[in-house]
This record gives C-alpha cells, sequence and structure tokens, in this order.
C-alpha cells in the first residue's frame, strides 16, 4: 500500500495551504490538482476516484487547496497570522503562489515529468501558470477538467460584462474593492476586486470564451506541451451559451491549443457524476501514454 500524505505548506507570501500527496515509488511522473471555484481538495468525489486511479497507476498524486478554498475562509499564516480570502476575495493574479508552492513539493522530490491538472476555474489557474508561473518550465503536460466559460455564464443570465467592469471599476476607486458585489452583478458572489480579477478583458481573462468564436485565443495558441481536456456532455458551465453542443466549444480548444487531445464523456456534468471513472481513465491514459 502506498503511504499517503497529509501536507501543509507555505507559500512565497506566508499562506499556510493544505492537501493530499499520494508519492510513487520510481518518482517518474506525478500530477498537481488544482480545484475550482469554491472548492477544496477533497469535497468533489471525482477526486476520490482519481485518487485510486492514480494510485493502481503508479502515478504521484497532489490534490491542493488554493487560497480559493471555501467562499469565505481564514488562513493561518507562517507569521501567526489570520488573513481572509476564500474564492469570495482571492485575486487570480495571485494563483501562481499557490501553485509554485506545491510544485516545489514534487520538485523537491524529484520527479522527471510533472503534469498539471486543473477543474473549472482551476483550468484558468493552470494556463495562467503555464505564462507567469515561476517553475513553468518545470511543467511538462497540461490536463484541463471542465473549463469554465467564465463570460458565457454572464451572457446566460443576462448581463453585461462591460458594464458590470465598469461598476466593479467605480467600486474600487471609492476604495470599496473588497465589498462584495451587488445582486445585479449575477449569482457568483465575489468581491468587486476579484470580479475585475475574473472577468477583466485581456487575453488572460478570456481564454475560454467561447461565446465569442470570432476571438482568435491567442494564448491557447501559447500553449506547447502536451495538453488533454474532459469535459461532460451535461456540463452547464463549459459551454453554457450553446450547451447542447460542447463539441462546438472541443473543436475550439483542440484547434487552438497546438498538442492537444479532447474527451467529452456522455451524460457527464460538471463535476463529473456519475462518470467519475470514465474520467480517471480517460487522465490515467494520457498520463501514461505520453510519459
Amino acid at each position: 500500500m502506498t503511504k499517503h500524505n497529509l501536507l501543509q505548506i507555505a507559500t512565497a507570501d506566508g499562506l499556510l495551504l493544505h492537501g493530499y500527496y499520494i508519492p510513487s515509488k520510481n518518482k517518474k511522473v506525478a500530477v498537481l490538482h488544482i480545484h475550482g471555484f469554491e472548492g477544496n481538495f477533497y469535497e468533489n468525489n471525482f477526486v476520490h476516484v482519481l485518487v485510486k486511479e492514480m494510485e493502481e497507476k503508479g502515478i504521484s498524486f497532489i490534490t491542493a487547496n488554493t487560497r480559493g478554498n471555501g467562499k469565505d475562509t481564514d488562513f493561518n499564516t507562517v507569521e501567526g497570522q489570520i488573513v481572509n480570502i476564500g474564492a469570495r476575495y482571492e485575486l487570480l493574479e495571485e494563483a501562481h503562489l499557490d501553485i509554485t508552492a506545491w510544485l516545489k513539493v514534487l520538485i523537491n522530490e524529484g520527479y522527471k515529468e510533472i503534469v498539471l491538472m486543473g477543474h473549472s476555474l482551476g483550468t484558468v489557474k493552470a494556463v495562467r501558470y503555464l505564462f507567469e508561473g515561476e517553475q513553468k518550465n518545470q511543467i511538462n503536460k497540461l490536463i484541463l477538467l471542465a473549463p469554465f466559460d467564465k463570460k458565457g455564464y454572464l451572457l446566460v443570465q443576462n448581463l453585461d460584462t462591460e458594464n458590470l467592469l465598469n461598476q466593479a471599476q467605480e467600486a474600487i476607486d471609492k476604495g470599496r474593492g473588497g465589498e462584495l458585489v451587488t445582486p445585479e452583478f449575477g449569482d457568483g458572489i465575489t468581491s468587486y476586486q476579484t470580479f475585475i480579477s475574473w472577468y477583466k478583458q485581456d487575453d488572460l481573462g478570456r481564454m475560454f470564451e467561447f461565446s465569442s468564436p470570432k476571438y482568435e485565443f491567442p494564448i491557447l495558441k501559447q500553449i506547447n506541451i502536451p495538453t488533454k481536456i474532459v469535459v461532460g456532455s451535461k456540463d452547464a458551465y463549459f459551454y453554457p451559451t450553446n450547451p447542447k453542443h460542447p463539441e462546438e466549444a472541443m473543436k475550439i480548444l483542440l484547434n487552438k491549443i497546438p498538442h492537444s487531445q479532447g474527451k467529452i464523456i456522455e451524460g457527464a456534468v460538471h463535476s463529473f457524476k456519475p462518470h467519475e471513472s470514465l474520467m480517471a481513465k480517460e487522465v490515467s491514459a494520457f498520463i501514461v501514454d505520453h510519459s
């Protein structure tokens, strides 16, 4: 039986984060999994299925908390203080700090290959890391589980992104950036500064904007490592403006990311229920075939 470890690590800015680590004996390949919005390293059932699959295939695996853990979360720091962040207050521009801290665990363990994997909003953080991360050159493969078209999700709520960005910026300019948005911002409750971080219309912010098919996706075109995309056919967040045709959004990803392959799992939702095992096998097959 492989030894399992509950880990606590510190980020460069002093946050203490927790995760679950399954080491392998051969130290050949390891996966770092980044959870989605308001998530954590253990809650989704597919994480437990992935743990079992990775262990059976001899693949090391870390499922890790980020500063976006939970809705409104207190974090201990190395200095003995408490900092309140959580998904409603995190900034995507700081996600690289969390990923780097976890990657250093695997780098220090001496793994020959490292796979970065994200789910939902975690896919945004994973792709951003390839451009912003201190250890980005240590990433050999990328796995995107259920990417999230954030702007499309606003559109299906009949919300005007540009108008809301202007309102959020006004609140920030008045010193209210840490306050939660008002109801007209829709059901994704965040602070004003987090809303800006999510939705500002730069290329990193638009990386999965399938609702704008004429967009050229320059960020995706620059991904130069083998990439696997797995989504469910009933995922309401992947292609919210046309949920009955996820293959159209998948086609965009496969056309734009140079070394990519994709799988749509029939009947699976955003969390891959009830086909978590199929997703896990797609993940392990990709890792084994490309290692």
